[in-house]
């Protein structure tokens, strides 16, 4: 019997071998295809979530660039504001010796604020007695009292000690403007200082580019803190001032008691002095210094003696040299008295001469003291209309015209002419001696005065 055999191979068992690899193959291929592709979605949607979050951060970083400007540009504003309210705080103390207290706080007030128009107005006894102490843009006040509008805004903020804004739901019932000026798109009423028996009330109408805040409020509050000191300082300031003028009135009525034909001299010296240092524009303090200087500028004569005082004839050589001396005996007279110090320099120099030939010092031209050349060219046209001991009184056409021959060479010449256009003036003939205006000597400073 014959023995088996291994089945022959077919034809086409080898493709089919091969085929099933390949197809494996394929397979597992397609599953890497797959699992890469899968694996690339995920990157490219990490990628896309990493974009979005940086573009997050990115606008928050823009935002607080943007922010942190815009806090840095208000801190700027901030440090500005304050800068500038210092400066005008400075100013209203500094006031206290130019006499206009009232109206700088009002400026102040009106500028930190935004504010167009307004009043200050003061309350003082028991009945709160309302003043307009000074106005801005508002027609009829200063010279005019409150009207009822005015003061049932004034007396809210009295009887609450609060501020009232216009612009508020709530406020007081006002009655109808008695005027145009009175009609407020909005206002703001505060207290400014409250002093004592003396309370001040600021008025702000019509802000520039929308209505007043709170802000506004704080800032008026501050300012009325300031002013407190300021208005306090410029009370004293009055009263010291009366106190300096009956002093110094007093020294230019003992002087003059010794020459009886000088009586009333220095009062209408210091009143027609005053006027010229006012047309010359002089400061405040310069014209402060030519009344004061003016009063006193022959008080040195108290150590001249009556003989050669009143002498009716010529003088001696010697008797001469003693009566020049009065203005050195002025100067030191006065420069001892702290307050009037500053005046010393004017009655020492008054009789120097533009073109130097006088004295004591032989000064020229602008180096004498401009209060001195004022009280020279005034003193010596009183001196020529007046009667003594020595003269008749001469007309006050001939004084007018040795005031001009005079100038350039005795006199300074704009002194001369601003002199004679005042004595053009009404104000000019008017010589009240109880009614000399000098205004307060300022305190002295580290320079001096």
């Amino acid at each position: 019997m014959p023995s088996p055999t291994a089945p022959a191979n077919r034809p086409g068992d080898d493709d089919s071998g091969d085929s099933n690899r390949v197809l494996t193959a394929l397979a597992q291929a397609a599953t890497s295809y797959r699992s890469e592709h899968a694996q690339a979605e995920q990157d490219r949607a990490a990628v896309q979530r990493l974009e979005a979050e940086l573009k997050h951060v990115q606008a928050q970083v823009q935002a607080a660039e943007a922010a942190a400007t815009a806090a840095q540009q208000q801190a700027d504003h901030q440090l500005r504001h304050v800068d500038y309210l210092r400066g005008e705080l400075k100013t209203i103390h500094q006031a206290v010796f130019t006499g206009n207290i009232y109206g700088l706080i009002l400026k102040v007030c009106l500028t930190l604020t935004g504010a167009t128009r307004g009043l200050y107005i003061t309350a003082s006894g028991e009945a709160d007695h309302l003043r307009v102490r000074a106005a801005v843009d508002m027609d009829g006040y200063p010279l005019n009292p409150p009207s009822p509008r005015i003061e049932a805004l004034c007396r809210h903020v009295l009887t609450d000690n609060t501020t009232f804004m216009c612009s508020d739901e709530t406020g007081p019932t006002l009655s109808q403007p008695s005027r145009p000026a009175e009609e407020f798109r909005n206002c703001l009423v505060a207290p400014v200082v409250l002093l004592r028996n003396f309370d001040g009330i600021v008025l702000l109408a019509d802000k520039a580019g929308g209505d007043f805040s709170h802000t506004d409020v704080e800032t008026i509050l501050n300012v009325g803190d300031q002013s407190a000191v300021a208005v306090e300082n410029d009370r004293l300031r009055i009263e010291l001032q009366h106190a300096y003028l009956s002093t110094v009135t007093m020294l230019a009525d003992t002087m003059e008691a010794k020459d009886p034909y000088t009586q009333g001299h220095c009062e209408q010296v210091s009143r027609l002095a005053r006027i010229t240092a006012e047309r010359l524009e002089l400061s405040d303090q310069d014209c402060a210094v030519v009344c004061y200087a003016a009063l006193l500028h022959d008080i040195g004569k108290i150590g001249v003696s009556d003989g050669v005082l009143n002498k009716s004839g010529p003088l001696m050589p010697e008797e001469r040299e003693l009566m020049r001396a009065h203005v050195r005996v002025g100067h030191d007279l006065v420069a001892k008295v702290p307050a009037l110090e500053p005046i010393s320099e004017a009655v020492l120099h008054h009789h120097e001469y533009y073109d130097g030939s006088g004295y004591p010092d032989g000064l020229r031209g602008p180096a004498i003291p401009i209060a001195a050349r004022v009280v020279s060219v005034v003193d010596a046209y009183c001196a020529m209309t007046t009667k003594r001991s020595y003269k008749d009184a001469y007309s006050d056409e001939y004084a007018r015209a040795e005031l001009r021959r005079c100038a350039g060479t005795q006199f300074d010449p704009q002194v001369v002419e601003v002199f004679l256009a005042v004595l053009e003036r009404p104000e000019a003939q008017d010589l009240d001696d109880k009614e000399i205006e000098c205004g307060l000597l300022p305190h002295r400073t580290a320079q001096g005065v």
